[in-house]
């Protein structure tokens, strides 16, 4: 086929003049000799040497297999394969970015969780297990020496409920008072 001007390109490719100028000024398209298009060879060249809107799956997928082939097929659980691996400079670094940029991300939130009260250290969280665990201990080992005293004076089943339950509710409030005296 004939080269075609610029503006005939770009009104068959259906973008603006400055794209398709901008195109050949970072070398994505190439000119003829005579300063026109090749359609065809533009629209190759366009396809592989432009990232904007795709993902970097879809980037690496379509420089590494022919424009025919197909996209691969998701796997069974629905997950999409793994990206091939590309020897493409540009997709290596755009991985890394993406990579840093989440990570950043993450890490930014987490931050802001904590500053927030949201979340704790795991080490303080530890701390915070095992000084409860002591207190609930401490509190359940002595409850059979306080309560079987009065259980065996008892009379009545309703008596023995009420020692039961009573005694119950001041080992709650005691727990209660020894985590807030903790701090927690």
């Amino acid at each position: 086929m004939t080269g075609v001007s610029q503006r005939a390109y770009a009104r068959m490719r259906g973008v603006a003049l400055s794209a398709v100028q901008k195109a050949i000024k970072t070398k994505r398209i190439t000119l003829n000799a005579d300063g026109t298009l090749d359609p065809e060879k533009a629209n190759q060249e366009w396809e592989r040497n432009t990232f904007a809107g795709k993902t970097l799956h879809q980037a690496t997928r379509q420089q590494a297999a022919p424009p025919s082939a197909q996209p691969s097929p998701r796997s069974v659980a629905g997950m999409a394969s793994q990206p091939e691996v590309s020897n493409d400079p540009v997709a290596a670094y755009l991985r890394a970015r993406a990579v840093s940029e989440t990570f950043k991300a993450k890490t930014a939130q987490l931050e802001y969780e904590e500053r927030a009260g949201k979340l704790i250290q795991a080490t303080k969280a530890g701390e915070y297990a095992a000084n409860w665990s002591a207190i609930v201990g401490d509190a359940l080992s002595a409850y059979p020496d306080r309560v079987a005293p009065l259980v065996a004076a008892a009379k009545s089943e309703a008596e023995i409920h009420r020692i039961l339950a009573g005694e119950t509710n001041a080992l709650r409030r005691k727990m209660a008072k020894a985590i807030s005296d903790a701090g927690y």
